[in-house]
């Protein structure tokens, strides 16, 4: 999938910017990614996506 997807469109914040999130803190959660990036703190309709995200980062 591309990077520079947006994957929270209230907060404008792309898969990057999520990735780069969770490897640089070693986030473990939807709620750590949101305290550190805001993304999914607003609407919450790219939990999934973010969930997928973390998933595929941490059980890869």
């Amino acid at each position: 999938m591309d990077n520079n997807k947006t994957i929270c469109n209230c907060m404008d914040i792309t898969r990057g910017e999520i990735i780069d999130a969770i490897k640089a803190k070693n986030l473990k959660t939807i709620d750590d990614v949101g305290e550190a990036t805001e993304a999914g703190t607003v609407c919450g309709s790219c939990q999934d996506d973010i969930q997928e995200i973390l998933d595929e980062l941490n059980l890869g």
